[in-house]
């Protein structure tokens, strides 16, 4: 476990630029001399991650410590309670903050590196006084708006907020997760999502050793981040952030907006950031990745979830080898699958595609690294112009469809297009009169399953004990004239699954 001199080394050896604003000597000779005291270690790293906002305030604020006046001070708690998410704009907090730094201005001028050490204590005085509330709040506890003099001084915000314990804040997200996602309400999801994770690759030709941390953390890392609930067609996270309680709601926040990402790394910053280019968008970032400086990353793709304005990836990330012909391969498959989804989804950009259709993405990449002889797309359809029907609730049959499969724990997204399957067949005007519902709606349901190649799916329950339940010829007949009537295609684009997709590019 890191020490408080563990975090300072880290902290000047991630970036030395931060000597510019204080320098490492002082910053340790502070906490040595604090130690010295008979402060412990833990409140020693508390005194440090004040020292830590006031770097980033500094920084932010482009200015340096001895130029720093008690309204500057003012204006660092201010903008650190905007900015940073583990500093609250309480009594308590905004004392320790200023305690600490009057200390270390004490300690500063001692070494002759200020020539005043009073701005903190100042700016205590105008903050705290011998009340037990905060002064210079408005009606929304915010530090000054309301006074023009003090308004034009504040600092503008940083881009994201910031986490100054992001690990140790993550970690205890995911633990919260992972005990809210153990409910035995979502274990058809969690068994759907290791199918889609794993189960499409013949048994020994997974990513990951199976049953292993490793294995555990990248699915986790894909379950919570990129799958759809099978009932709301949310991201457990997204979901949760609706429905659970966290201690962490900012950073759940933060981490909504992380997107899957296939990026190359071409190269490093003068602060030690990877330059990076994403394989599908082109778009580049800078990142702050979890691997070594000296990794030769020619030829490789990354993939992982990007967040924190694309500037960190979460805790997992998998790098692999892709050759040139191999690459040049997969950006044309990764097209072709994109317009395959385009007929369903007219518009959708590339984001989108990659939103709905994740672990397409991972196997594809995964794919074209290891076993695989590069091969084309190689598949074709007649479909031309679709214009997908609204999938809504419009009538007894679509009704009837949502019951029978959510009986059957499909996902809401097959719903809504087996939903619009049955619209496109009204829409045809072969159908005069709907004899029964809930034939038609098997039928639909028959139609859907086979053209994927996920008869695997079937409503298990069987109608034979419900009332004027269809026979399964009559079924069949019916879901021939659906087939017949919309010129149905094996893996039609305009109503293929995220399951049909899997099976269509990896099946044997």
């Amino acid at each position: 476990m890191q020490n408080v001199y563990d975090i300072i080394a880290e902290f000047y050896e991630h970036d030395e630029n931060w000597n510019m604003l204080l320098r490492r000597e002082y910053a340790e000779g502070f906490v040595r001399k604090e130690a010295w005291k008979g402060a412990e270690d833990a409140m020693l790293q508390s005194r440090w991650q004040q020292l830590m906002m006031l770097c980033l305030y500094l920084g932010y604020a482009e200015t340096f410590l001895g130029d720093m006046t008690e309204y500057d001070f003012i204006d660092a708690v201010a903008w650190c309670s905007r900015n940073v998410s583990d500093f609250k704009l309480e009594r308590e907090s905004v004392s320790f903050f200023l305690d600490t730094c009057a200390s270390l201005f004490v300690y500063l001028k001692a070494k002759k590196g200020i020539t005043s050490a009073s701005a903190p204590r100042l700016a205590a005085e105008k903050l705290l006084g011998a009340e037990d509330f905060l002064r210079l709040l408005n009606e929304k506890d915010e530090l000054w708006p309301q006074k023009a003099n003090l308004k034009r001084l504040a600092t503008p915000n940083a881009p994201v907020k910031i986490f100054l314990n992001i690990g140790n804040i993550l970690q205890s997200l995911l633990d919260e997760l992972h005990q809210y996602y153990q409910k035995k309400e979502f274990n058809p999801d969690l068994d759907r999502a290791l199918y889609l994770y794993q189960g499409i690759f013949p048994e020994g030709e997974t990513e990951e050793e199976p049953e292993t941390d490793e294995f555990w953390q990248c699915f986790w890392d894909y379950f919570l981040l990129d799958y759809h609930l099978l009932r709301y067609d949310d991201t457990p996270l997204a979901h949760f952030a609706k429905h659970g309680a966290s201690k962490h709601p900012e950073l759940i926040e933060e981490l909504l907006k992380a997107k899957l990402a296939v990026f190359s790394v071409d190269g490093l910053t003068e602060d030690n950031y990877f330059i990076c280019t994403d394989f599908l968008t082109g778009e580049q970032y800078v990142l702050n990745l979890p691997i070594e400086e000296a990794l030769d990353t020619k030829d490789m793709l990354f993939v992982g979830h990007c967040f924190y304005g694309n500037t960190m990836v979460m805790n997992y990330i998998r790098g692999l080898k892709i050759g040139k012909l191999a690459r040049k391969r997969l950006r044309d498959i990764f097209a072709c699958c994109h317009d395959w989804f385009r007929i369903q989804e007219p518009g959708a950009d590339k984001k989108a595609f990659i939103a709905r259709h994740p672990m397409l993405i991972r196997h594809l990449v995964f794919v074209y690294s290891t076993y695989v002889k590069p091969q084309g797309f190689g598949r074709q359809t007649a479909v031309k112009d679709y214009e997908p029907s609204s999938g809504k609730i419009a009538d007894e049959v679509a009704s009837q469809i949502q019951k029978r499969m959510r009986e059957g724990n499909f996902s809401q997204h097959d719903i809504l297009l087996a939903i619009r399957l049955w619209q496109d067949f009204c829409r045809k005007g072969r159908l005069e009169a709907v004899d029964s519902v809930l034939l038609w709606a098997e039928a639909v349901i028959e139609t859907y399953v086979t053209l994927n190649g996920t008869t695997f799916l079937r409503v298990e329950e069987s109608t034979s004990s419900l009332r004027n339940s269809p026979t399964q010829a009559s079924v069949e007949a019916a879901a021939g004239k659906i087939r017949e009537s919309l010129l149905i295609e094996r893996n039609d684009p305009r109503y293929c699954s995220e399951e049909g997709f899997l099976i269509m590019m990896f099946s044997s």
